[in-house]
């Protein structure tokens, strides 16, 4: 007889917290690819067909591990928003914190905001915080609206949609402002991923890329609302 046979806990299903949790820590300690269906089954006592009723595959595992990284860049921006001064402060400080946050872990935000594109995964980041909680109580209702959107651009949309609502942009360059940043953001972040940066050179590559956004900004802002450039 198989010991499994004997063992009432190996076909007890964890729940899907428990899975993320035990994938994260490994994630933490030996990187992305130590994990898999069966070391985290076999870890756990159970068997991967339990994963497999929460989880369609490995990838989709660790893309729900890595949304961790969500509460530092959370954490970032209620740091930052309480030096924000008008709607442009709002727009290119979200890029800001969300940039110093992408730029040191490219792998992961890759994954997270540009890989992961499908219908899959539309669902998990509201399921995520749904399943730790305690991961958004620092955000405000306006950035749990921007977290929670289904793909990257719509992300940011909403935040233009917001310099629309402030009188500062045209509704009309809402989605240019939207497409020039966001497109921006993805070549940068593709040579971070090609030549990852050092730290000393981290704070430089993020100032650059906030320079260049502010630059679209000055050219389709309709009202800058007394903004001279972030951090100025």
């Amino acid at each position: 007889m198989n010991h499994h046979d004997t063992n009432p806990e190996y076909f007890r299903n964890k729940s899907k917290r428990d899975y993320i949790r035990k994938t994260q820590e490994i994630i933490q300690k030996e990187g992305r690819e130590s994990v898999s269906i069966r070391r985290i089954a076999r870890e756990m006592h159970c068997s991967s067909a339990n994963l497999y009723c929460h989880f369609q595959n490995r990838q989709e595992l660790i893309y729900y591990a890595e949304l961790i990284r969500h509460a530092s860049f959370v954490h970032r921006l209620n740091e930052a928003e309480k030096n924000w001064k008008n709607i442009w402060d709002f727009y290119v400080g979200i890029w800001d914190c969300y940039c110093r946050e992408a730029f040191r872990n490219p792998d992961a935000y890759d994954l997270l905001f540009l890989q992961a594109q499908t219908d899959t995964f539309k669902n998990a980041v509201s399921e995520y915080y749904s399943l730790f909680p305690e991961a958004f109580l620092e955000s405000s209702e306006v950035f749990g609206g921007l977290l929670t959107q289904k793909d990257f651009m719509a992300r940011d949309f909403e935040a233009c949609r917001k310099c629309v609502e402030a009188g500062a942009l045209e509704e009309a360059d809402a989605q240019r402002l939207n497409r020039l940043v966001c497109y921006q953001y993805q070549g940068y972040l593709k040579s971070i991923l090609d030549s990852p940066l050092t730290e000393e050179n981290m704070d430089l590559k993020v100032r650059q890329f906030i320079d260049d956004v502010d630059w679209i900004v000055m050219h389709l802002a309709k009202d800058l609302k007394g903004y001279r450039g972030y951090g100025k």
